[in-house]
């Protein structure tokens, strides 16, 4: 399951409380998780609200890209969130730069 993943990204969505978390995926040879098991760090189990030793039903998938774009834009890290917010920003005016100093070329 683990290394169906090949980008790694995927979402852990928990259907009790609909929480999502945005982990990436790799194997740990070091470990002794089989290939129908699944390990969660602590931050993830907080955000999905479940606790250790409970049954609890995950739903893992990869990610699309545009829940990728979403998870970094809401991140709880004040920093990531602005780092994605101004580089869309950069991307916005670089293409309306481009577009306004074109134009002028284009029409004459």
């Amino acid at each position: 399951m683990l290394g169906a993943a090949t980008a790694g990204e995927v979402t852990d969505s928990g259907k009790r409380n609909g929480s999502k978390v945005l982990r990436y995926v790799m194997g740990n040879p070091g470990l002794s998780i089989s290939k129908d098991a699944l390990a969660l760090d602590y931050d993830a189990v907080d955000a999905l609200g479940i606790t250790y030793h409970e049954e609890t039903y995950l739903e893992i998938r990869r990610a699309s890209r545009l829940e990728v774009w979403q998870w970094f834009w809401r991140h709880p890290d004040q920093g990531i969130q602005l780092s994605i917010k101004l580089g869309v920003m950069g991307a916005i005016l670089g293409v309306l730069g481009f577009v306004t100093g074109i134009t002028p070329l284009l029409l004459g």
